[in-house]
């Protein structure tokens, strides 16, 4: 068995497979010393061999180091027999966040300091930040974090208090309208609300003392949703039998519920023994379970696990990063074993609507399902497979949630026509992008810019090279302006479709290409060095481009100059394009400058080897637009990035930089 350190490390690694990771970034985020982590590394690659374990670590000189997963299968079985789960990744101290206070105040578990540290795979400094945070927010709430010596940590506080922080924290606005995602308002119809469903469950698995999790909760809920709707339709479920003995409180529990259900819907024996049997289902508790169980729920995680991967490479969705899919899904099939094994199935009132107007998912779920080991020997009825295309469907809208894309707006006019053009973008628009601040042109910064997607300005921005879009717009926003911006955004969604977009273009857009390099490069603006200085350089490349007058290179710089103190010149860690305020030059020119040996730009940039100087014409810049936008697609083509770095003359630069086949 790996020690907890080892399993930190590997759990890292995991997280971030695909790229290389330095000692030192494994040393901050572990809180380790550089030479703790190669030591535990080399350990790793000594005793763990590729037949045993699935994967190596490969170590790269300069770049650190990276997880190569040999064998999928063997990979997963040894995570197994680890307890390395990869459903979540507690890398993100909100998914840490939830963790702990799920145990803590949701299944009251008091649990000590070393073992949750170990469990979420961070260090005792992580884990002692992360719990200042959480006492702040508890104590909102009245609610306290204790530790006794032996017994761990705890929350201490009244139950209102408590019930009142999980409501807000566990099933807010964020969770209802996840709720919202699972079943829409068009597809089902409730004589009371999600919220109203909530707490009746909550309160009953309260006062019996039950520990359930937030996502154990999510489930029954949307049962319960879904089983009205099915009472409503006249469906019935077959019995189930469970050991009364057992699971007497389960039982107690799901009887109070159905009361409190019959009650509010004024139907007394609306809910029949045998639905709450079923919801006595969702309500077993995770802790009452045996060894034998939990390696097998261990094992179903990782075929979960596998088969999201999966369905992540042929759909081009992101599945594996929605922690809330896998633990959803996780309670769920939990559930549909226990009921298969008693040959109980259940009708969906939805499964209609769900394969008429989300027939693709319903047939990723139907895939989905048929990849998972543990439940080939059963037979999965449509209705069931609705059931779990639920879970896919309430992701895929998160996945549009959270991949909204961010717009800076800038404008030149006064607060009542920014307001307006505000307006337009959100009626228009809000499906799509989220608002980041509204701003006149002198107020733009770096701050300003930060994890902006795309800037709409009512300012032509065309003289300024920024390395995100920018969509010159009306304060009125016309219809056209939409459908424009419309067009830009769908381009930006997901790199997997830039990059078909990028390939399919035409011949004669390569043909445009040529000819803007050939009007904006020259030979003559070319160097390459193995070491320089940014400011010699800057003035250096000033002079190729304004050989003869001084006074017109001074003012040049002092252009740039002026540029970079509204936001960073710098596209990513290589690259580099400074450009003007505003353009002052007869021709449109571009400088080129490779720096072999890198260059420091600005903290944080201490490596710029990649250095485009853009002059702008004062008349036209037919043209730049695509060349700026091959600039910024080297972003995410590191080795055509690299290519140009070796470049050793103009022509082999020129070759590399209009291939088309390598965008």
């Amino acid at each position: 068995m790996l020690n907890t350190k080892e399993k930190m490390i590997l759990q890292f690694l995991y997280q971030h497979r695909g790229e290389y990771s330095t000692s030192k970034a494994l040393a901050d985020y572990l809180s380790y010393s550089d030479r703790t982590i190669r030591t535990y590394i080399k350990k790793l690659s000594t005793d763990l061999s590729v037949e045993e374990a699935g994967f190596r670590i490969v170590s790269k000189q300069g770049f650190g180091y990276q997880l190569d997963i040999i064998d999928d299968d063997i990979y997963h079985h040894f995570l197994v027999e680890n307890d390395l789960a990869v459903g979540l990744d507690y890398g993100d101290i909100e998914n840490r966040h939830k963790a702990i206070l799920n145990k803590l105040i949701f299944e009251e578990e008091t649990v000590l300091f070393d073992d949750l540290a170990e469990q979420l795979f961070v260090s005792r400094s992580t884990l002692s930040s992360d719990f200042k945070k959480i006492r702040s927010q508890l104590a909102k709430y009245q609610l306290s974090i204790e530790s006794k010596p032996y017994r761990g940590v705890y929350v201490l506080g009244n139950e209102q208090d408590k019930r009142h922080f999980i409501m807000d924290y566990f099933f807010g606005d964020h969770f209802h309208q996840n709720m919202s995602h699972f079943v829409g308002k068009d597809m089902l119809t409730l004589p009371l609300s999600m919220e109203e469903l909530t707490i009746i469950v909550l309160d009953e698995c309260r006062n019996e003392g039950l520990k359930l999790s937030d996502y154990a909760i999510q489930n029954l809920v949307i049962h319960l949703a879904l089983a009205i709707q099915r009472f409503q339709k006249g469906f019935r479920i077959s019995p189930v039998d469970l050991n009364a003995k057992k699971y007497a409180k389960e039982l107690a529990v799901a009887k109070n519920i159905s009361k409190r259900l019959s009650r509010r819907l004024v139907q007394d024996e609306l809910i029949p023994p045998e639905e709450t049997a079923y919801i006595a289902l969702h309500l077993i508790s995770k802790s009452n379970v045996n060894e034998d169980v939990n390696i097998e729920r261990a094992n179903l995680r990782q075929e979960v696990s596998l088969g999201i991967e999966a369905c992540d490479a042929n759909e081009g969705y992101d599945f594996a990063n929605d922690p809330s899919l896998m633990e959803g899904l996780m309670s769920h099939l939990d559930i549909l074993l226990e009921r298969l094994n008693n040959n109980i199935h259940l009708t969906n009132p939805l499964l209609d609507d769900i394969k008429n107007r989300y027939l693709d998912i319903f047939r990723l779920t139907t895939d989905f399902m048929s990849g998972l080991p543990s439940f080939q020997k059963y037979h999965l009825s449509e209705d069931e497979i609705a059931y779990v295309a639920l879970h896919f469907m309430a992701s895929i809208e998160r996945q549009k949630e959270r991949n909204k894309l961010s717009v800076l707006v800038i404008c030149a006019t006064g607060f009542g026509s920014a307001q307006m053009l505000k307006n337009r973008i959100i009626n228009e628009l809000g499906q799509l992008v989220t608002i980041s601040d509204v701003i006149g042109y002198y107020d733009l910064t770096n701050d300003k810019l930060k994890d902006v997607d795309v800037i709409m300005s009512t300012i032509d921005l065309s003289n300024l090279v920024f390395n995100i879009p920018v969509q010159t717009v009306s304060v009125f926003l016309s219809e056209q302006e939409v459908l424009d911006a419309k067009k830009t955004f769908s381009q930006l969604r997901g790199k997997h479709h830039q990059k078909k977009v990028q390939q399919n273009h035409s011949v004669s857009s390569e043909d445009v290409l040529l000819a803007s390099f050939e009007s904006y490069f020259s030979k003559d603006h070319f160097i390459v060095l193995e070491k320089a200085d940014k400011s010699e350089l800057i003035s250096e490349m000033i002079r190729l481009l304004i050989p003869d007058n001084v006074s017109q290179q001074e003012e040049l710089a002092d252009l740039i100059k002026g540029r970079e103190r509204l936001s960073t010149l710098v596209f990513d860690q290589d690259i580099a394009v400074p450009h003007p305020l505003k353009p002052i030059n007869e021709k449109h020119q571009i400088a080129v400058a490779i720096i072999k040996n890198g260059l420091y730009w600005e903290d944080g940039f201490e490596n710029i080897k990649l250095i485009f100087l853009v002059a702008p014409s004062i008349y036209s810049n037919e043209g730049l637009k695509p060349i700026t936008s091959r600039m910024v697609d080297l972003v995410d083509l590191p080795d055509v990035k690299n290519e140009l770095l070796n470049a050793k003359d103009f022509e082999t630069f020129k070759a590399i930089f209009l291939d088309s086949k390598r965008s």
